[in-house]
């Protein structure tokens, strides 16, 4: 059901029979996934992952599972249960499930989601790198690398409370009515690989600064390299200009055509440098 009217709410307990504990913590988002273990149900709160804009946006489904029922309480749009809804659209067997199955099938979509959200964080990844090799200018590169490092670190904020959640739905004495079932204990397994994907996500980002740090340093190196070569082809001619410029009187200096004489050193000089940094490669 999307809201959480307390009256709503009020209304469904008392057709399903769940305490008023329940109807509290059903009014009310918590922030984070836990478990609640009833006599005849299984409370379970998750959070999911929504597309959106660059932020990451997070929205707090709460599942209720007994005996021939299962209930969903939101606030807007959940991704996971529009994916649950087209995948088993027009299943005849669906019926057939158990509640426990079929909070573990709800579950799995939520898990969907998560590998979604970050697939979108890796491909943008894989456009920072293509930028890095192009050699980005600005802080542009920056910030986009400290936004997505802040929604891969949201990811893992909220993936890694559902272990203490998941890691009960695997404990063999789970089943807490044959009516209800046993839940997937698979779920677990999907977080796992779900928290593997974002510390993997954040290893890739790490590489893509690396990149960028290596672009840069390249960068860097070519300036530098230019900077020295035309220091290195000017300052022979530097030399002669300053000793030609020197205060005194010398024979050769009464002879105007040694002017095109220094002129010439000057040029074979810039020539011979850059003949012998082009033979060793060095341009």
């Amino acid at each position: 059901m999307p809201g959480r009217d307390r009256s709503d709410l009020e209304a469904v307990a008392a057709a399903i029979g769940l305490s008023d504990a329940t109807v509290e913590a059903l009014a009310k988002e918590h922030g984070r996934a836990r478990l609640i273990r009833e006599r005849t149900y299984i409370h379970l709160t998750v959070q999911t992952l929504e597309a959106g804009d660059q932020r990451l946006a997070t929205r707090e489904l709460d599942l209720v599972a007994g005996p021939n029922f299962v209930l969903s309480v939101h606030d807007g749009p959940v991704e996971a249960l529009d994916l649950f809804a087209e995948h088993f659209h027009g299943d005849t067997l669906l019926g057939r499930l158990n509640a426990g199955s079929f909070l573990a099938a709800l579950g799995d979509s939520v898990a969907t989601t998560w590998f979604e959200r970050i697939e979108e964080i890796e491909r943008e990844i894989d456009h920072l790198d293509e930028t890095a090799m192009r050699g980005p200018e600005g802080t542009g590169f920056l910030d986009e690398v400290l936004e997505l490092r802040r929604r891969i670190a949201g990811v893992r904020r909220t993936l890694a409370p559902h272990r203490e959640a998941f890691s009960q739905l695997a404990r063999p004495d789970f089943e807490l009515d044959e009516r209800l079932g046993k839940p997937w204990p698979g779920l677990n397994d999907r977080l796992e690989r779900a928290i593997d994907a974002a510390e993997t996500a954040r290893e890739l980002l790490v590489g893509s600064f690396d990149l960028y740090l290596g672009r840069a340093a390249q960068r860097t190196n070519e300036v530098m390299k230019a900077l020295t070569i035309v220091s290195s082809v000017l300052l022979p001619s530097v030399v002669l200009a300053g000793i030609m410029g020197m205060n005194f009187k010398l024979p050769f200096f009464e002879d105007t055509r040694n002017f095109w004489l220094v002129i010439g050193a000057m040029v074979a000089l810039a020539a011979t440098i850059l003949l012998v940094a082009r033979s060793r490669r060095w341009i």
